[in-house]
C-alpha cells in the first residue's frame, strides 16, 4: 500500500518537475554571464584604482550589504509590500476590466478609450498630487504602483481574450456550451499566455512605480534610501540599494514566470520555443 502511494505521489509530481527543469537550464547562462560581468567589473576597478565615490567595486557593495543588512532589510520590507499590493490590485482589476470589455461592446466603446487616455498622463507628474490627496502613507505608494502596472495587464488580457477565432466560439456554442463554459474552457485557457505576459510586465513596472512613489514622499523604502544616499554622496550605498532593487525585481518576475509554467499548458507557455516541446 505504501509503495503504491509513493508511486502515485511521484507520478503526480513528475509533470511539475518536467516544467521546472527547463527553467533551471535556462538560468545557467544568465547566471554565468552575470558572474563573469562581476569579475570583469572588479578587475577594472582594481587595475585602474577607481575611487569608491566614482565607481564602487562588487566587493565593496557586497561588504556594505553584509555590514548593513539589518538596515537594508528594514528599507526593503516597505518597498516589497508596496510592490506586491500594487501588482496584485492591478492584476485583479486589470483582468476583471479586460473580461468586461471583451464581453460588452458598450464597455469597449466607453471604458477602453478612458484606459488609453489615462496612459497619456505621466505618472511621475501626478505622483505629487496623489501624495497630497492620500498622504505619505502606504495608500499613495500602492496607488502609484497600481497605476503604472495596470494598463499592460489589462491590454494583454484583452488581446488574449480576443485572440480566439469566432468560428471556434461558434463551434463551441453549437455543441451546447454556454457562455460561461465557453469562457472558462476556451477563451480563458487560450488567453493565459497573454495574461501572464502582461503580469510579468506589470510586475516589473510595479517595482518602478513603488520606487517613484518613494522618491516623491517617503520616510522608509529603498527609493527613499536611494535619495538619502545620493544626498550623502554615498555611492556604495546607492549601488547597494540598486542591487537589492534589481534582485527583488528579478525574483518577482521569475516568480510570476514560475507560476505561468505551472498553470499554463506546456505547449502554450512560449509558442515556438523549443523548450516547450521538450517539456
Amino acid at each position: 500500500m505504501k509503495a503504491a502511494l509513493q508511486v502515485s505521489q511521484e507520478s503526480a509530481s513528475a509533470p511539475v518537475v518536467r516544467r521546472l527543469v527547463p527553467m533551471v537550464r535556462q538560468a545557467f547562462w544568465p547566471l554565468t554571464t552575470i558572474l563573469l560581468s562581476l569579475v570583469l567589473w572588479q578587475s577594472v576597478v582594481d587595475m585602474l584604482a577607481i575611487p569608491k565615490l566614482i565607481l564602487p567595486s562588487p566587493r565593496d557593495i557586497a561588504f556594505n550589504l553584509i555590514d548593513k543588512r539589518g538596515m537594508y532589510a528594514s528599507f526593503t520590507i516597505p518597498t516589497l509590500l508596496e510592490i506586491l499590493l500594487g501588482f496584485c490590485s492591478a492584476g485583479l482589476l486589470g483582468v476583471m476590466i479586460a473580461v468586461l470589455v471583451s464581453f460588452s461592446s458598450i464597455a469597449r466603446q466607453t471604458v477602453y478609450p478612458l484606459l488609453v487616455s489615462s496612459q497619456m498622463i505621466p505618472k511621475v507628474a501626478i505622483a505629487p498630487v496623489l501624495i497630497i490627496w492620500f498622504g505619505t502613507g502606504l495608500e499613495a505608494k500602492v496607488l502609484i504602483a497600481f497605476l503604472i502596472a495596470f494598463f499592460p495587464i489589462t491590454l494583454s488580457t484583452m488581446v488574449g481574450l480576443d485572440a480566439v477565432e469566432r468560428d471556434t466560439v461558434r463551434l463551441f456554442r453549437s455543441m451546447g456550451a454556454s457562455s460561461v463554459d465557453t469562457f472558462f474552457k476556451l477563451r480563458l485557457p487560450t488567453a493565459l499566455p497573454s495574461i501572464f505576459a502582461g503580469l510579468k510586465i506589470g510586475m516589473s513596472l510595479a517595482v518602478v512605480g513603488a520606487v517613484v512613489a518613494e522618491f516623491v514622499a517617503a520616510e522608509r523604502g529603498l527609493g527613499y534610501y536611494l535619495l538619502y544616499a545620493n544626498g550623502q554622496l554615498d555611492t556604495v550605498g546607492v549601488f547597494a540599494a540598486l542591487t537589492i532593487l534589481t534582485a527583488l525585481g528579478v525574483v518577482l518576475f521569475y516568480g510570476v514566470e514560475a507560476v505561468e509554467r505551472l498553470v499554463v499548458p506546456a505547449p502554450l507557455v512560449r509558442p515556438g520555443d523549443p523548450t516547450a516541446a521538450s517539456m
